[in-house]
């Protein structure tokens, strides 16, 4: 009798899902959120240009560190600069 266990085959998958499929920054953010697999496999096998060039644009920060990518990546999921005069206005104060 066998004892041994098979683990889990991982499958990643191919494209970004048709919800998060509304702008390259939905792309970006929802790709951001998955295993680097599935950024790679997103990369390799999408047929949607976007799908391709978000990815594209998580492996070049990741792969080559760089810089200009991973700024672009992370203005695009935090949002674009913001001047501290305007957040001055924006701020509660209590």
């Amino acid at each position: 009798m066998g004892s041994e266990v098979e683990g889990p085959t991982l499958r990643f998958r191919n494209e970004v899902p048709a919800a998060h499929r509304k702008s390259i920054d939905t792309r970006i953010q929802w790709l951001w959120n998955q295993r680097f697999g599935t950024v790679q496999q997103v990369w390799q096998n999408s047929k949607d240009m976007l799908d391709h060039t978000a990815a594209t644009l998580i492996l070049q920060a990741v792969f080559a560190k760089d810089l200009e990518a991973i700024q672009q990546v992370l203005q695009r999921l935090e949002g674009g600069a913001v001047a501290d005069s305007e957040m001055d206005d924006k701020v509660i104060r209590v």
